[in-house]
């Protein structure tokens, strides 16, 4: 590269409008196929146990939570596949939009 293409290279690039995001202060929408936290609605859930099967990480365990088997998902092994919500026979999990998923427990990680 000489030195007269690399200058036509900054020169075009100085008023071109920024390719990043000022992240914790101006955050994006995904798009509505990202693949993100799992949302659980617990009313829906009937216990079958149909998604710990089918998820191919083993990040989903069923446990008795106030007397009714519940999905408890580990979101430190999960794939985000989603087939756990296309095996759901009521729905009861479906796909989120949340990307901030880091922390420093490995507690958090888990949704119960």
């Amino acid at each position: 590269m000489t030195l007269p293409s690399l200058l036509r290279s900054v020169w075009s690039n100085l008023f071109k409008k920024p390719a990043t995001v000022q992240y914790p202060f101006k955050k994006l929408t995904p798009p509505s196929t990202y693949r993100g936290r799992h949302l659980l609605v617990k009313e829906r859930c009937v216990g079958c146990g149909l998604c710990s099967k089918a998820c191919p990480a083993f990040a989903i365990t069923m446990a008795f939570i106030e007397g009714k088997a519940l999905p408890i998902i580990d979101l430190g092994k999960c794939i985000f596949c989603y087939q756990c919500e296309e095996v759901c026979p009521r729905g009861a999990i479906k796909r989120g939009r949340d990307y901030e998923l880091a922390s420093w427990r490995r507690e958090d990680l888990i949704m119960r």
